[in-house]
């Protein structure tokens, strides 16, 4: 089943998730988000856009009072915005059947901002929600993306691994620091790109943990290589632990971004881990 008609018929049985995160090209994310938007609140009860109504047409020209969108043209979209989008989406909607709040470029939210909207994810309210856009899954915590539907479009990003990310992440996570300082050697002497997308590989590992964590499925892995591993160390964390090691990474790829050393950004992000 394709996924227009998905979500035609998620609508039609009012069926419909409190969220979900579109991961394709920026424009199709868009153009996707916004049939979900007009379709739960169609005049024409089709679960499908009539794209004649009034409620079509406001959404089409950006007017729509319980539609909502969450953009930003700089580096990052920060915790002010989602602040906002916070309060706008326990707002009952004023006209339509549903509030939906769309979030472009969701990979460009900081850690802050993902903690942030994360509280609504966890508590959200029945009659709202939340989309979030974005061509690189791997931007997004773990723990954001566990509680949302996903809708993968062709124009996604694919899921990084190979077989050293996944030992030196082994080392990480059961390895003394003497093997593990030996992994980041051999990650470092490759570029700095490569440590970046390791950062990127463990939060979708991490993301694998938590969903066996919380939902115990194993179908809902991405990474499918790693299953006997991910239950072990789901098995040995708590989810305070879990949240502290997506926390860590987290911070260890923004200081890459901020242009700190790649090698101490990883040795530094190594001794959090064995002190978790």
């Amino acid at each position: 089943m394709d996924i227009i008609n998905l979500i035609t018929r998620a609508i039609q049985s009012d069926k419909v998730s409190h969220a979900y995160i579109i991961n394709g090209s920026q424009d199709e994310a868009r153009a996707l988000a916004n049939y979900m938007a007009k379709g739960v609140n169609c005049l024409s009860g089709a679960g499908k856009p009539c794209e004649t109504c009034s409620s079509c047409r406001k959404i089409n020209n950006l007017n729509h009072p319980d539609v909502s969108i969450t953009h930003t043209e700089g580096a990052s979209i920060g915790i002010d915005q989602i602040r906002q989008l916070q309060k706008e989406v326990f707002i009952k909607p004023y006209e339509g059947r549903k509030r939906v709040n769309i979030i472009c470029q969701g990979e460009k939210m900081t850690v802050q901002a993902q903690n942030c909207l994360l509280k609504v994810l966890e508590d959200p309210p029945g009659t709202g929600i939340i989309i979030i856009c974005t061509v690189n899954l791997d931007f997004l915590l773990p723990t954001i993306v566990s509680r949302c539907q996903i809708l993968k479009l062709d124009g996604g990003s694919p899921i990084i691994n190979n077989e050293l990310y996944r030992e030196t992440f082994l080392c990480f996570m059961e390895e003394g620091f003497t093997r593990a300082s030996a992994m980041i050697d051999l990650l470092v002497r490759d570029t700095e790109k490569s440590v970046e997308d390791f950062l990127d590989y463990m939060l979708v590992q991490l993301r694998d943990i938590l969903v066996l964590k919380v939902a115990q499925n194993k179908d809902l892995l991405y990474i499918r290589d790693n299953e006997e591993f991910a239950q072990r160390t789901a098995a040995g964390l708590t989810l305070g632990k879990l949240d502290r090691l997506v926390n860590a990474v987290s911070k260890a790829r923004e200081d890459l971004r901020l242009n700190v050393n790649a090698q101490l950004a990883v040795e530094v992000l190594l001794l959090e881990i064995q002190e978790v």
